[in-house]
């Protein structure tokens, strides 16, 4: 076997693995958070089990396995240059301004901070801030970083975020099954993480794509359907 192919045996035995655990804890063992009363413990709990799930085990195989310090391995030090950066926020501020767009004249969506306003502090934090940052940590720094030695940025980031759509379907499916608004969730999902899959490509760091998940996730929650009562 040779050391490409010992790579790709490991990269696949990780994601197998880690699909496995996910679904079983976005399905069987989600009773666990809908029996936590609380809001803000229930978003403490699932950043905890995001940490430990996908942070943690990611940071393992940049340790263990690809013998690199996980901060650099997972792009968490690198640090974008100012001409990247202004390319990564006029793509970001693009793509936010489309869907903007598309969900106000056609899905019928008015933009509120009403949601916003009533979020504790903390659950606000961990969802808009500490989760985006989470999830990119795993599936940019990790999941596409390992495409790319293997493809071409285009191929990997195809693929990242076909992974990266795949990983909401458990909790989608068992919750509300097969139905065009999941369809229209998972094309959402994708098409983000194609932006954010280009984000890292163009910068090599974590921080653009962690940026623009966090503002996803915001104006995900000003979109509210109709006029938001």
């Amino acid at each position: 076997m040779t050391t490409r192919q010992k790579a790709s045996l490991e990269f696949a035995s990780f994601m197998a693995a880690f699909f496995f655990v996910w679904t079983i804890r976005a399905t069987v063992l989600y009773g666990i958070d809908e029996s936590i009363t609380s809001p803000t413990l229930r978003a403490v709990y699932a950043t905890l089990i995001r940490l430990l799930l996908w942070v943690l085990p990611a940071a393992a195989f940049a340790y263990w396995l690809r013998n690199e310090r996980p901060e650099k391995y997972l792009a968490l030090s690198a640090v974008p240059s100012w001409r990247q950066w202004k390319s990564c926020l006029l793509a970001t501020f693009g793509f936010l301004l489309a869907v903007t767009t598309f969900e106000v004249t056609l899905g019928g969506k008015s933009v509120s901070t009403a949601n916003l306003a009533v979020t504790p502090p903390v659950m606000g934090l961990l969802s808009f801030l500490v989760s985006p940052l989470l999830e990119e940590v795993f599936f940019r720094g990790l999941v596409m970083k390992e495409f790319l030695f293997h493809s071409s940025p285009i191929s990997s980031n195809t693929f990242t975020s076909l992974l990266f759509a795949a990983i909401h379907l458990p909790y989608w499916l068992s919750r509300g099954g097969f139905t065009p608004a999941m369809m229209a969730n998972v094309l959402g999902v994708f098409l983000f993480s194609l932006i954010a899959g280009w984000l890292y490509a163009k910068s090599r760091s974590i921080w653009p794509p962690t940026l623009a998940h966090i503002l996803n996730n915001l104006l995900s929650a000003m979109l509210l359907t109709g006029h938001g009562y």
